[in-house]
């Protein structure tokens, strides 16, 4: 009978010590890649260029296209191009480049603060009435969503023109800026913070899905995982005075590409898919749970104890 109760009392404890004030799971969140798409301008104050007239292309389209300005994806990145005729760069009417996105930094708070991309593209053109000729390599943006600016690293090369024993002779250009302010924008739309409330909450995917990021809950180590897309478009790129002065040296602008640059208002957008996993950490069992352990054995080693000795008895 003794030993009746005891098991009793040893499963009773054993139920209140499986019944724990566990704390809510917390997530750690982590970038798992995404990819963004630089699509340069082809509109300026004025008008929107569709391909139908190559004679009134607009914005940066304009510019490169007076410039018989050749663009090549770098470092992974690739460019797509729009042209009326394919052998006549003159006939483009849209340029972009895709790359792959491999960073983003996140406040606290879960602000999206920094975006960091890998490639990008190379200009290049030769000697014509606009310039003089050369390359210029834009690669690795940075996004600085705090401050509205887009770094690059930059690297030119500006062809030399004439015989070096003439007087108007110019030397070749070599030219090398790493994280460069290139461009500021106007403005962002999308998702940009992933709310530890949200994720806290009693229904966190209807939380995120309603500030607009696509969630899908997936199987995790300690529980429930969740996926987290944001799609994003940075719009009104406009150029650094840094930035104008790197591709104005770099490709040679004549006065006539100068005032072709100097005219484009918009470089263009770009439109951005960032994924995240918000994985669930472990549980951790509060005090009072662990104080119901520490009973639990306390008791089993008491009947323990009291079951040797009644046996001896």
């Amino acid at each position: 009978m003794i030993n009746q109760a005891w098991k009793k009392t040893l499963a009773a404890t054993a139920v209140m010590a499986a019944a724990p004030l566990v704390q809510a799971a917390a997530y750690d969140i982590s970038f798992t890649g995404g990819s963004g798409v630089l699509t340069f301008s082809n509109c300026d104050a004025q008008f929107c260029y569709d391909g139908s007239d190559p004679a009134t292309a607009g914005g940066l389209i304009s510019a490169l296209n007076a410039g018989q300005v050749n663009i090549n994806g770098v470092g992974g990145a690739v460019v797509s191009q729009g042209m009326l005729d394919p052998e006549d760069p003159l006939s483009r009417y849209t340029a972009s480049a895709r790359a792959n996105v491999t960073g983003a930094t996140l406040s606290a708070s879960g602000e999206v603060l920094g975006v960091q991309s890998e490639g990008g593209v190379e200009l290049f053109a030769t000697r014509n009435s606009t310039l003089s000729g050369g390359s210029a390599k834009v690669t690795n943006l940075r996004f600085d969503l705090t401050n509205k600016t887009i770094y690059a690293d930059l690297d030119g090369f500006r062809n030399a023109v004439g015989s070096p024993t003439s007087a108007s002779f110019r030397p070749s250009l070599s030219i090398n800026l790493p994280n460069q302010a290139l461009w500021t924008y106007d403005s962002i739309s999308g998702p940009t913070a992933i709310s530890p409330a949200d994720l806290a909450g009693a229904d966190p995917l209807a939380a995120l899905a309603a500030k607009g990021f696509t969630v899908t809950p997936v199987p995790g180590a300690n529980g429930v995982d969740v996926l987290i897309t944001a799609r994003n478009t940075i719009s009104g790129l406009k150029v650094t005075t840094e930035g104008f002065n790197f591709f104005r040296n770099s490709l040679g602008l004549t006065n006539a590409g100068i005032s072709a640059l100097t005219a484009v208002t918009d470089y263009g957008v770009v439109n951005s898919t960032l994924n995240f996993r918000a994985t669930a950490a472990a549980a951790v069992p509060e005090p009072e749970t662990v104080g119901l352990a520490l009973v639990g054995v306390i008791v089993a080693g008491v009947a323990a104890r009291r079951r040797r000795q009644l046996q001896a008895a």
